[in-house]
C-alpha cells in the first residue's frame, strides 16, 4: 500500500523476490513511501500504528514532519498525532494509551491529547532515549543512551549538542556513584577547532582529578548508557541497570527475562575504542555491564580493544569492585552480532504457528559511524534481520538480501535499514524499514531520502 501524497526524488525499487527467506515463509510489502519510519505497535482495535521521523543524528539531515499514522481498513493511511521531539525512537501500545519515545521525553497518547510523563532525559548528545516495554506488573522500562562514545565528551558529541540545542554543557550521568582515576583528554570543538581539557562524566572543558567523585543520578533522574523502569504513570522512574553504550532495542524473552541489544563504541575521539561489537545482554536488576570501562566484558586495556596508532586507554572509573557487588568482572554478552552493524530493535517469537518459538528477532539496522571514524561504510553486514537462540548465543540469518548491502547498493529490491523487527497481534513479523541513506564523501555526511521507508510483513506459509 503505498502513500500518495508523497514524492521522493530518488525512488525505491520494491521486490520481495530480492530477500532470501527460510523455506516456508514470504514477505511482503504492507507501507511503502514512508518518511523514516521507525516503530510499528497496534491499538485496541488491532490497527496497525507506524511512527514516523526517525532520524538518528551524526550529520544526517532532513526536515520531515514527526507523527504517528493509523493504517485504515481501506488501505488509507491517517494521521493520528503530530508535534513530537525532533526524533521519534519507539511506539507502543499499553493500557489503550499509546506511549511514545522521542528524544527526552516519554508521553502517552490518550483521547487524541499528548501528555508528557517523563522529560529531562539526558538526549542532547550522541544518543537518545528508545526502545518501551513493560512487564507483566505493569512497570515500563525504557533504554536511554549515552552523551559520548567512551565516557568522556568528544567532537561528535559536541557537533549534535550545537545541532540540537546550541548549549555544549551536556555530558554523561553515572548509575551510580564513581570515583574518577582523573584521566582527561585534550578535545577539539569541530567547528571552531578551539581544544579544551576534559574529563570523564563532565561537562567539555571540565577536567578532573584522581579521586573526584561524580553522584549518580537524583531521584527521579535518568543515567546515561541505562535501562530505566518507571511505573506506567510515569512516576517513580529510578535507575534498572546500567553501564550500557546504547541500549536501542529492548524485549522481554521466556521466563519474563528482559533482553536488550547495545552499540558498541567506536574508534572516535578523544577516547578510540577498537573491536567493540554490537550484542545482545540479559539485563539483570542492579548490574552494572561496564561501560565506560568494560566492552562486550573485556576490559579498555585489553590489546584488542587499542585503536591503531592511538595512546593505550586506561580505565575511567577507580571503584569496579565497588559497582560490582563483590563479581570479578562485569556480565558477557548473550552473544555478539559484529561491528557496527547497528543492532537495533527486536521481538521474541511467542507464536508457535510461526516457528522459531522463544528466539529473538533481531533488526541490523547497518554501519553509520564507521566513515565519520575514518573507516569505509562497510557494507558487509548489517542490512538484515536474524534470529538469535539465546539459549545458546547462535546467530542466524532470517531476512537478509540475495545481493547482501542495502538494496540500493547491491542491486535489487530488497531491504535496505531494518530499525525493527516486531511480531504482531495476527503473528505475522513486521520489520520497519527506515529507508535509504546515502553517503556523501564529499560533504562528510548521510543524505536520507525521503518517501523510501517500508514496512515489511513476512508471514509462514508451510
Amino acid at each position: 500500500m503505498r502513500v500518495s501524497e508523497r514524492i521522493s526524488p530518488i525512488t525505491r525499487t520494491i521486490d520481495p523476490a530480492s530477500i532470501e527467506l527460510p523455506a516456508g515463509y514470504t514477505i511482503e510489502p504492507l507501507l511503502t513511501e514512508l518518511n523514516y519510519p521507525t516503530s510499528v505497535s497496534w491499538d485496541v482495535d488491532g490497527n496497525l500504528l507506524v511512527a514516523e521521523g526517525g532520524l538518528p543524528g551524526h550529520g544526517i539531515v532532513a526536515d520531515t514532519e514527526r507523527r504517528i499514522l493509523r493504517l485504515e481498513a481501506d488501505g488509507s493511511l491517517t494521521a493520528i498525532a503530530g508535534g513530537f521531539s525532533r526524533l521519534i525512537n519507539d511506539i507502543t501500545v499499553y493500557r489503550g494509551m499509546l506511549y511514545v519515545s522521542h528524544r527526552s521525553k516519554i508521553s502517552v497518547l490518550q483521547d487524541g491529547c499528548i501528555r508528557d510523563l517523563i522529560v529531562g532525559l539526558p538526549s542532547y548528545g550522541m544518543y537518545q532515549n528508545t526502545s518501551i516495554v513493560f512487564d507483566m506488573a505493569g512497570r515500563m522500562y525504557f533504554g536511554q543512551g549515552t552523551v559520548s562514545n567512551a565516557g568522556v565528551v568528544g567532537p561528535l558529541a559536541l557537533a549534535d549538542m550545537e545541532e540540537l540545542t546550541g548549549a555544549l554543557d551536556a555530558h554523561d550521568i553515572p548509575g551510580a556513584e564513581v570515583v574518577l582515576t582523573g584521566q582527561n583528554y585534550e578535545v577539539e570543538h569541530p567547528r571552531t577547532g578551539e581544544t579544551r581539557l576534559t574529563g570523564a562524566f563532565s561537562p567539555w572543558g571540565t577536567p578532573t582529578p584522581a579521586g573526584h567523585r561524580i553522584p549518580g543520578p537524583a531521584k527521579g533522574q535518568a543515567a546515561s548508557g541505562a535501562i530505566m523502569r518507571a511505573n506506567w504513570d510515569g512516576s517513580d522512574l529510578r535507575v534498572y541497570a546500567w553501564g550500557f553504550r546504547y541500549p536501542f532495542g529492548l524485549a522481554f524473552g521466556p521466563e519474563g527475562r528482559l533482553y536488550a541489544t547495545n552499540a558498541g563504541a567506536n574508534p572516535l575521539p578523544p577516547r578510540p575504542v577498537a573491536g567493540d561489537p554490537d550484542t545482545l545482554w540479559l539485563v539483570e536488576e542492579g548490574q552494572w555491564y561496564g561501560w565506560p570501562d568494560y566492552f562486550a566484558g573485556r576490559p579498555i586495556t585489553d590489546p584488542s580493544l587499542q585503536a591503531p596508532g592511538a595512546p593505550r586507554q586506561e580505565f575511567l572509573i577507580a571503584n569496579h569492585e565497588e559497582l560490582l557487588d563483590g563479581r570479578p568482572r562485569p556480565p558477557m554478552p548473550v552473544t555478539s552480532f559484529g561491528e557496527m552493524v547497528s543492532a537495533a530493535k527486536l521481538d521474541f517469537c511467542l507464536h508457535p504457528a510461526f516457528g522459531f518459538v522463544d528466539q529473538a528477532f533481531v533488526a541490523e539496522f547497518g554501519p553509520v559511524l564507521a566513515p565519520m571514524s575514518g573507516l569505509p561504510p562497510d557494507l558487509s553486514q548489517g542490512f538484515r534481520v536474524v534470529r538469535v537462540d539465546v539459549n545458546d548465543g547462535t546467530v542466524h540469518d532470517f531476512a537478509v538480501n540475495r545481493g547482501g548491502g542495502p538494496a540500493s547498493v547491491s542491486g535489487g529490491g530488497g531491504l535496505e535499514r531494518p530499525i525493527e523487527a516486531k511480531f504482531g497481534p495476527d503473528g505475522n513479523l513486521y520489520i520497519v524499514d527506515l529507508g535509504i541513506l546515502r553517503w556523501e564523501e564529499g560533504e562528510r555526511t548521510w543524505e536520507a531520502i525521503p518517501g523510501t521507508g517500508v514496512v515489511w510483513q513476512v508471514s509462514r506459509t508451510g
